[in-house]
């Protein structure tokens, strides 16, 4: 097991892709914690997992520093350290045009997807860097490179967590601390939940990459796990696109158009 005893926090970690990933960090032989903000859904978590010690889960919104402050400190005085951060918690807004959007909608995806991310790196990353060592892997976003229409929130955030990775690399690495962070496409789970029931909207998300489908949960759980791994270790202030060629990618190419004019001559 990769992560036999090791220390691992999964940030948004009681429902969806992040826990995925705390099963599978679980199986893997390590001791997790989970944070979430509704009790129900955190709770069942516990109740599934029968095993008490190998598993520790808060009621918390990362978004709360006092919170995520104190749930740091219990959790590294617990388990005695933390070896590795998931900053899996993160929303997405309303799609509308730019225009339409309204303030407080915008601030809240700032405050959880950028500013309770770093909150959460900052005081867990603290405990990294009096120990000495540590990984911190971030969920950003494949529309953070390039941004899409109405996404305009979402796509600010998880740009900036992505950058945010870069600089914490360049200045964390010399404690011994490394980052990197995932930027997925459309995963067939998460918060593309209720989507993949339509089979209309399976099809055109699948069409937007040149591999023609979505991507399942298990290979982005595996990605997550590999980069939190030893394995990884020297991939640092990288973010890896796991979105099937889709960035960039563009369906109907300009050489495709040129070689259908020439069809219709």
């Amino acid at each position: 097991m990769r992560f036999k005893d090791k220390v691992v926090f999964v940030t948004g970690g009681s429902r969806g892709l992040g826990k995925a990933l705390v099963l599978k960090f679980l199986e893997e032989g390590a001791k997790v914690g989970v944070n979430g903000r509704d009790p129900n859904s955190i709770y069942a978590l516990k109740e599934e997992w029968k095993e008490d010690e190998s598993l520790t889960v808060y009621q918390g919104d990362i978004s709360d520093y006092k919170r995520m402050e104190e749930i740091a400190e219990d959790f590294v005085q617990k388990y005695g350290r933390i070896d590795v951060l998931i900053n899996n918690a993160g929303i997405v807004n309303s799609l509308v045009p730019a225009e339409n959007i309204k303030k407080d909608d915008f601030d809240r995806v700032i405050d959880v997807n950028l500013k309770g991310t770093f909150y959460t790196t900052l005081v867990f990353g603290r405990k990294m860097i009096e120990r000495g060592q540590g990984r911190i892997v971030s969920i950003a976003s494949q529309v953070g490179f390039f941004g899409e229409k109405g996404f305009l929130p979402y796509a600010v955030s998880k740009g900036a967590v992505m950058l945010m990775t870069r600089i914490l690399a360049q200045e964390w690495s010399k404690y011994g601390v490394t980052l990197c962070a995932v930027a997925p496409g459309f995963i067939k789970g998460g918060m593309n939940e209720s989507l993949i029931k339509k089979d209309v909207f399976v099809e055109f998300l699948s069409q937007r990459t040149p591999m023609g489908r979505m991507a399942e949960v298990g290979e982005f759980v595996s990605l997550v796990l590999f980069l939190a791994s030893k394995e990884a270790s020297y991939i640092n202030g990288e973010t890896i696109a796991m979105d099937g060629g889709m960035t960039g990618y563009v369906k109907d190419s300009f050489v495709d158009f040129i070689a259908s004019l020439k069809k219709g001559k």
